[in-house]
């Protein structure tokens, strides 16, 4: 069936279907059809089925082997990376539909590295807490400092699947953290925020399972809180004072 598409930057959309079209119906290691099947399955030139392969090649997605064609490469988390790109446009709906799939995973991440994590991979996760504090003014950098944090608590789980899924959703989750942020700007709502995150690491620095749990868990419901609060003209949540978003 021929896929009727609109002008974007084609060769980006026709890898984006690309991708879907792997997730779909092709496992590892199967071949792709040809440039000319692509071609006229999405109703573009050939040229441009080629630049979206050599893109989807660059991200580590499919192996273009000279003489044999694309192959699909082994599964890790770039193809779900890209899946979720596309899937959460993030506004407060799909940042509330993000937060509802992390959170199970995230709680269970923060437990099972509580249970496995090592004095070095500890050390680490100490270490991006320290420098979350340093920039807790600095919205852009106090974002990417947070996914990181969760990607090295996800490491420390020793769980391969868990580290793929978390890691699949980074991009996602650095967005929704930051809009996350925007809405709680006072300095008590993001010394709040920081000192959550202070309470996740000393629960697994204290190999405690289940106070890691319950950290994540505040975490994670305060998160959803902000999102959906209202924000009053002046920037700031409507609905609750300082003194209780400090609590």
């Amino acid at each position: 069936m021929r896929t009727t598409l609109t002008r974007e930057t084609l060769s980006d959309q026709i890898a984006q279907h690309l991708a879907d079209f792997i997730l779909e119906e092709l496992a590892p290691g199967s071949g792709l059809p040809s440039e000319a099947n692509l071609a006229e399955r999405f109703g573009v030139s050939r040229p441009v089925v080629r630049e979206a392969l050599r893109s989807l090649a660059a991200q580590g997605v499919v192996e273009i082997i000279g003489g044999k064609g694309t192959v699909v490469r082994p599964v890790d988390d770039r193809l779900l990376r890209l899946f979720f790109q596309r899937a959460l446009q993030v506004g407060t709906d799909t940042s509330i539909e993000l937060m509802e799939v992390r959170k199970p995973l995230e709680v269970q991440s923060a437990t099972l590295a509580a249970e496995r994590r090592t004095d070095e991979e500890l050390a680490v996760i100490g270490s991006k807490v320290a420098a979350m504090r340093t920039k807790i003014n600095h919205l852009e950098a106090y974002a990417q400092l947070d996914v990181e944090f969760h990607l090295l608590v996800a490491l420390a789980t020793h769980n391969t699947t868990m580290c793929h899924l978390i890691g699949s959703i980074r991009d996602s989750l650095r967005e929704t953290i930051e809009a996350g942020l925007r809405r709680r700007n006072t300095r008590a709502q993001l010394e709040r925020v920081q000192l959550l995150h202070e309470e996740i690491y000393n629960a697994i620095a204290a190999a405690d399972p289940i106070a890691a749990a319950s950290a994540m868990t505040r975490h994670f419901d305060e998160a959803v809180t902000a999102l959906i609060t209202p924000v009053g003209s002046d920037g700031s949540q409507t609905g609750r004072n300082d003194s209780d978003r400090a609590r």
